[in-house]
């Protein structure tokens, strides 16, 4: 119970530090992503639009800069993304708690 409280605590401090970061340099205009995964690890980047660079039909590429930590390192990135697109639904349920 102790390793899950002090990764918790981790998780906590990371997501306020990039808030805090974000806050600083973007002011209002900002979005946070985060992935927990069952391990108690934590992956999470903050991130500002910029909007559509390129318009292709199939896949418009976005313009973004993200924030995030590795080490107790803040780092910056300016990048050009592609949003996932779903190729085809394999299965699908209305109510998986039955």
């Amino acid at each position: 119970m102790a390793d899950e409280t002090h990764e918790l605590d981790r998780r906590k401090e990371t997501l306020e530090r990039l808030e805090q970061l974000a806050r600083e340099r973007w002011g209002d205009e900002w979005a946070i992503r985060a992935t927990h995964f069952a391990d108690g690890t934590t992956q999470a980047y903050v991130f500002r639009s910029h909007g559509i660079v390129d318009d292709d039909r199939n896949r418009k590429t976005l313009e973004q800069e993200r924030l995030y930590t590795d080490g107790g390192v803040v780092h910056y990135r300016r990048v050009h993304v592609q949003q996932e697109n779903v190729v085809a639904v394999l299965e699908e349920s209305e109510s998986i708690d039955n």
